[in-house]
Protein backbone atom coordinates (compact mmCIF):
# COMPACT_ATOMS: atom_id res chain seq x y z
CA UNK A 1 0.00 0.00 0.00
CA UNK A 2 1.17 3.38 -0.92
CA UNK A 3 0.40 6.61 0.79
CA UNK A 4 1.82 10.39 0.94
CA UNK A 5 3.28 11.71 3.36
CA UNK A 6 2.92 15.23 3.63
CA UNK A 7 -0.07 17.57 2.80
CA UNK A 8 0.32 21.58 2.05
CA UNK A 9 -2.65 23.92 1.37
CA UNK A 10 -2.15 26.47 -1.70
CA UNK A 11 -4.17 29.37 -2.27
CA UNK A 12 -3.83 30.87 -5.77
CA UNK A 13 -5.26 34.56 -6.02
CA UNK A 14 -5.34 34.21 -9.80
CA UNK A 15 -7.75 31.30 -9.73
CA UNK A 16 -10.85 33.70 -8.33
CA UNK A 17 -13.69 33.37 -10.11
CA UNK A 18 -16.76 35.06 -10.37
CA UNK A 19 -19.95 32.18 -10.62
CA UNK A 20 -22.68 32.97 -13.50
CA UNK A 21 -24.96 34.50 -10.26
CA UNK A 22 -22.81 37.39 -9.64
CA UNK A 23 -20.96 35.08 -6.43
CA UNK A 24 -17.28 34.80 -6.41
CA UNK A 25 -15.26 31.68 -5.43
CA UNK A 26 -11.87 31.52 -4.18
CA UNK A 27 -10.52 27.33 -4.06
CA UNK A 28 -8.18 25.96 -1.87
CA UNK A 29 -6.12 23.60 -3.02
CA UNK A 30 -4.58 20.47 -0.75
CA UNK A 31 -1.69 19.40 -2.34
CA UNK A 32 -0.27 15.53 -1.12
CA UNK A 33 3.20 14.93 -1.62
CA UNK A 34 5.45 11.77 -0.74
CA UNK A 35 8.14 11.57 1.18
CA UNK A 36 10.76 13.44 -0.22
CA UNK A 37 13.64 11.72 0.71
CA UNK A 38 12.12 8.60 -1.66
CA UNK A 39 13.83 8.66 -4.76
CA UNK A 40 12.17 10.75 -7.80
CA UNK A 41 11.62 7.00 -9.49
CA UNK A 42 9.90 5.47 -6.50
CA UNK A 43 8.09 8.42 -5.26
CA UNK A 44 3.85 8.87 -5.88
CA UNK A 45 3.22 11.60 -8.64
CA UNK A 46 1.49 14.93 -6.15
CA UNK A 47 -2.08 14.60 -5.44
CA UNK A 48 -4.44 17.67 -5.67
CA UNK A 49 -7.62 18.50 -4.05
CA UNK A 50 -9.60 21.72 -4.29
CA UNK A 51 -12.59 22.62 -1.58
CA UNK A 52 -14.07 25.85 -0.85
CA UNK A 53 -13.74 27.86 1.86
CA UNK A 54 -16.49 26.12 3.84
CA UNK A 55 -15.34 22.87 3.62
CA UNK A 56 -11.85 23.97 4.41
CA UNK A 57 -13.05 25.21 7.82
CA UNK A 58 -15.06 22.05 8.53
CA UNK A 59 -11.95 20.26 7.72
CA UNK A 60 -9.87 22.31 10.05
CA UNK A 61 -12.57 22.09 12.66
CA UNK A 62 -12.70 18.11 12.37
CA UNK A 63 -8.80 18.12 12.11
CA UNK A 64 -8.32 19.88 15.35
CA UNK A 65 -11.06 17.88 16.73
CA UNK A 66 -8.84 14.97 16.17
CA UNK A 67 -5.78 15.74 17.19
CA UNK A 68 -7.24 17.03 20.72
CA UNK A 69 -8.40 13.08 20.89
CA UNK A 70 -5.27 11.85 19.86
CA UNK A 71 -2.96 14.15 22.33
CA UNK A 72 -5.97 12.70 24.84
CA UNK A 73 -5.30 9.22 24.27
CA UNK A 74 -1.20 10.04 24.05
CA UNK A 75 -1.71 11.33 27.81
CA UNK A 76 -3.91 8.58 28.87
CA UNK A 77 -1.10 6.25 27.85
CA UNK A 78 1.53 7.82 29.77
CA UNK A 79 -0.23 8.17 32.54
CA UNK A 80 -0.84 4.24 32.82
CA UNK A 81 2.75 3.94 31.84
CA UNK A 82 3.90 6.09 34.57
CA UNK A 83 1.46 3.68 36.70
CA UNK A 84 3.21 0.49 35.21
CA UNK A 85 6.53 1.41 36.17
CA UNK A 86 5.75 2.63 39.76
Amino acid sequence: MSCYHEVHPELDPEQLEQLPNGLWRQEIELVFTDDPDRPSWRALEPARCAIDPVQARKLAFELDLLANIAEQYQERERERERERTR
